[in-house]
């Protein structure tokens, strides 16, 4: 699953380009024209995608599973947790060297990508909250691979809002969400959580050695003449 989850991340990456040069003004002008219903709506489905509140649910799940002594979902939660934080430090440090021009710029002839330029106006590559929706949707996806297309829904649900609010470019979100799976990848195969989780939760290390079930083994026996 996880090569699999890093050629969606690779595919969207490739979409976000042509996006960027072919979709991005025409969705983002068709979008200024929505309802107020489709707005709001939209608008409360993106909120559900800040880190924080996937930080607290995740955390608290794995502390009641290191209280439980539930290794393997004390685990998910950590490399989710990490993955959702690392998503958005990542993308608020991309942010900042993109210097992107947000939708709402375009009413000013403003367009592009404008290095290293500060302010909410030019930090709209990548979105912040479509790498975090990634994140957790690749989460899921890791932990129950058949519940991908409910994995597939909650990334459109909570990162397609912030295209239809106008806060970002579709190519932000696309890329947004292939930062957020190769993170959630490169976590998931990060072997040295799975022993903190381990001690936390067996309250011991590991052995790096099994012991043979049969017991020690002594010197080979000798034979006579």
């Amino acid at each position: 699953m996880g090569n699999r989850l890093l050629g969606a991340s690779l595919l969207m990456l490739i979409l976000a380009a042509f996006s960027y040069a072919v979709w991005d003004r025409s969705i983002a002008n068709w979008a200024f024209y929505l309802s107020r219903f489709w707005a709001n709506t939209a608008r409360r489905l993106s909120g559900l995608g800040e880190g924080v509140y996937w930080l607290v649910l995740v955390l608290v799940i794995g502390v009641s599973a290191i209280v439980r002594k539930k290794h393997s979902v004390a685990l998910w939660a950590l490399k989710t947790a990490t993955a959702v934080a690392a998503s958005g430090l990542a993308a608020n440090v991309l942010k900042v060297i993109a210097g992107r021009a947000r939708p709402r710029a375009l009413d000013q002839g403003v367009w592009g990508f404008h290095f290293l330029e500060l302010g909410y106006r030019f930090n709209s590559f990548p979105s912040g909250h479509a790498a975090i929706a990634a994140a957790v949707a690749a989460s899921i996806c890791l932990a129950r691979p058949a519940a991908w297309p409910a994995a597939v829904l909650l990334w459109l649900a909570l990162a397609g809002g912030r295209v239809l609010t106008g806060s970002h470019f579709l190519s932000d979100v696309l890329a947004g969400g292939a930062l957020g799976i190769a993170v959630m990848v490169f976590v998931d195969r990060w072997v040295a959580l799975e022993g903190t989780i381990r001690r936390l939760t067996d309250g011991r290390p590991r052995p790096a050695v099994e012991p043979s079930p049969a017991g020690p083994q002594g010197p080979p026996p000798t034979s006579t003449l």
